[in-house]
């Protein structure tokens, strides 16, 4: 971990240092109060996601291919054929914004606390002017039409992530433009072999918001919420805790 990019292991309620923490504990929070509260407050972690090794390989390819049309200050062929008016963003800071364990950092002063998220990619309306989020996603699905829509009850995780990005960097002073992009890479089905190769159809996915305030208040309610010295009850929905309820009525019998 670079020295300059510390982050936090766990909430000290009387602690003058800032609380550092990454968009996906806010997306913790919002999910289970009580897998939050001993991730944050406790210091207790649930188990890591598998590593996206083949997924985290395709974003540097298409950082690597943007960065191209970014010193060249020109659109890709992607952004041409989808119609996108804009062209890859240069930031001196991009590459530290890019790195996950740096990210792009807000101080959020009224609560001390430090908001921290990494970006694939920035994009610059060629006639506003305005920055656009921008989310690599590579994956398989069957149905590469039905996902375009971007309406499954699933992606409501990845519209939080656009919009926490944009909170973050509209207060670092970013003029931001409330659409955000999801360039999604997916598999063919209609390859028969492998041949050593993957073939990939692809698409740009607009996700327009209409309001990313939420995020502002979300952060008091963290702040509050690890300013209290009770454990919250487990959620029904969440699948770590219907785990854990299940494995200790086990162990009881």
């Amino acid at each position: 971990m670079d020295k300059d990019y510390p982050w936090s292991f766990k909430y000290f309620p009387n602690s003058k240092n800032p609380f550092i923490i990454s968009r996906s504990k806010i997306d913790l929070f919002l999910r289970c109060k009580r897998c939050a509260y001993l991730d944050m407050r406790l210091g207790i972690k649930g188990p890591k996601p598998f590593p996206y090794n083949l997924n985290s390989r395709i974003d540097t390819l298409l950082k690597n291919e943007f960065d191209v049309a970014r010193e060249k200050k020109e659109q890709t062929t992607y952004q041409k054929k989808a119609g996108v008016s804009s062209i890859p963003y240069y930031h001196p800071e991009l590459h530290i914004w890019r790195e996950p364990f740096k990210a792009a950092r807000f101080h959020h002063q009224e609560t001390n606390i430090i908001v921290c998220g990494s970006v694939d990619d920035l994009w610059q309306d060629i006639n506003s002017k305005k920055i656009s989020v921008v989310d690599y996603k590579s994956t398989f699905n069957e149905n590469f039409e039905k996902l375009k829509k971007f309406d499954a009850p699933y992606l409501i995780g990845y519209k939080r992530q656009a919009e926490i990005y944009l909170w973050i960097l509209s207060n670092l002073g970013l003029d931001m433009n409330t659409t955000s992009y999801f360039f999604y890479v997916n598999a063919k089905k209609e390859q028969a072999i492998f041949e050593n190769k993957l073939e990939f159809e692809w698409a740009i996915i607009p996700y327009h918001t209409e309001d990313y305030k939420w995020v502002d208040k979300t952060i008091i309610d963290i702040k509050n919420f690890l300013e209290t010295n009770k454990i919250p009850a487990s959620t029904a929905e969440c699948d770590l805790c219907k785990y854990m309820s299940k494995f200790f009525d086990f162990i009881k019998k």
